[in-house]
């Protein structure tokens, strides 16, 4: 027969605060979101206020003629977004979680989602190419499902909104059985209240709420989507022995809290669902403050870094891009390696010959007789040796592979291939020049 008793147990367990989960925000906002985002804020929350005058010594940048050519700054095609694929978003995900043969079997899986962002394939076939048990692969996937954007590789609606739901705002039994059981009935709050009589109505037209907000298919943004004009996240000024980091904050509001609503909380006839609200509206506006400082700083720490190290990149171009992965800046910055990949996704860097992402700063390495080189230097190396070859005998993956090995460069056939595959350079069959 089994007993029931009662313990105490001490545990450790990370709260997040509304005032931090508003800094984490603002930590992955692009410039134009941040703008719009504190714009926002500034018309709902009663505790932010504008600073109409600004400090004499703050001088926004407005000539960038100085410092770049002006027909290159006007180039329209000098201003297109970098529009990197789903695929190259996730890869890039992955190379930071996974390792090993999980890192194989996670591209496995992102490389047989449909245009919905479901996985399209029977767990059983990845099982058979990577000889393993179908709980290794759903292990695999169920950590996929919890990368950016978060549901992609759910078999189904259902599973992707869980997963969503959960990341967002914790799953429960009832938002869980609404999912599962209900969704017909989600724009139907009368018969959901009828369904679930038990549960408060306040409760109900939150979870209904939060549910509406999820995306019905995780690569929905990516359907389609056109081509956007940016705006630079952090310039940068080559000035010979140095790079200067500037981070762009024109046209973002400079903010201060009130004191007005403050004295209002301290009124002890206040009713407590109002200094409830109250209290939260003030935690908020001193994360977004907080947030901006935040943002600022470890974006601007985080470019200097990258600049300083990839100086050769940064003055000749991409084949001079040294290797250098998330951990390494993640350590010289005390941040984990998650929080550098959320600060450098969808950030752009104006440099003297351009814009460029953040992201492109990064490359993983490969072993060479001569130290470690970058794998950008290697697709370098392919695309020239492809380029100058004799076009009636095209060289093969495998001829490219052995010329990079008498280089003291050691990579395989498949590799050769897939990075030929990432330059969209065809092979030595369709790339032979007819008679």
């Amino acid at each position: 027969m089994l007993k029931q008793k009662l313990e105490v147990k001490l545990q450790n367990k990370l709260v997040l605060t509304v005032s931090l989960k508003q800094q984490l925000a603002l930590l992955l906002l692009p410039k134009l979101e941040l703008q719009e985002t504190i714009k926002a804020e500034l018309e709902e929350n009663p505790f932010l206020e504008e600073i109409i005058n600004i400090e004499p010594d703050y001088e926004p940048i407005k000539d960038l003629s100085k410092y770049y050519d002006e027909e290159e700054e006007k180039a329209l095609s000098n201003r297109l977004a970098y529009k990197p694929s789903l695929t190259d978003i996730l890869d890039f995900q992955i190379e930071i979680e996974f390792e090993g043969i999980e890192k194989d079997i996670a591209r496995e899986i992102v490389g047989n989602i449909d245009e919905k962002g479901f996985l399209s394939v029977d767990i059983k076939e990845i099982c058979e190419r990577f000889k393993v048990s179908p709980l290794d692969v759903e292990k695999v996937r169920q950590k996929v499902m919890r990368l950016e954007p978060t549901g992609i590789g759910a078999r189904d609606i259902k599973e992707s909104l869980l997963v969503q739901y959960d990341e967002l705002f914790g799953i429960d039994e009832i938002s869980e059985d609404i999912i599962n059981n209900s969704l017909d009935l989600i724009c139907n709050i009368n018969s959901l209240a009828e369904k679930y009589p038990d549960v408060p109505e306040d409760k109900l037209k939150e979870v209904i709420c939060n549910i509406r907000s999820l995306k019905p298919y995780p690569a929905i943004n990516y359907l389609d989507e056109p081509v956007r004009y940016i705006e630079p996240d952090v310039y940068v000024y080559d000035r010979g022995d140095r790079f200067e980091v500037v981070v762009n904050e024109t046209q973002i509001p400079k903010l201060k809290l009130t004191t007005t609503y403050r004295k209002l909380i301290s009124d002890k006839t206040l009713p407590e669902k109002t200094r409830k609200f109250l209290e939260e509206k003030l935690q908020k506006a001193m994360g977004i403050i907080k947030g901006i400082e935040q943002r600022r700083e470890n974006l601007k720490k985080i470019t200097q870094l990258l600049v300083d190290y990839q100086a050769d990149f940064v003055r000749k171009g991409k084949e001079h891009l040294k290797p250098l992965i998330l951990k390494d800046i993640a350590h010289q910055v005390g941040l984990h390696e998650s929080t550098v990949s959320r600060i450098v996704s969808s950030k752009y860097v104006q440099l003297p010959t351009g814009i460029l992402p953040l992201k492109a700063f990064f490359s993983t390495k490969l072993s060479s007789s001569s130290g470690d080189i970058s794998t950008e230097k290697v697709k370098y190396m392919i695309a020239q040796l492809i380029e100058n070859e004799d076009k009636r005998k095209p060289l093969s993956d495998q001829k490219i592979a052995d010329i990079l090995k008498s280089k003291g460069i050691n990579v395989a056939r498949r590799t050769v291939t897939k990075y030929r595959e990432q330059l969209n350079i065809p092979d030595s069959r369709n790339r032979r020049m007819r008679k």
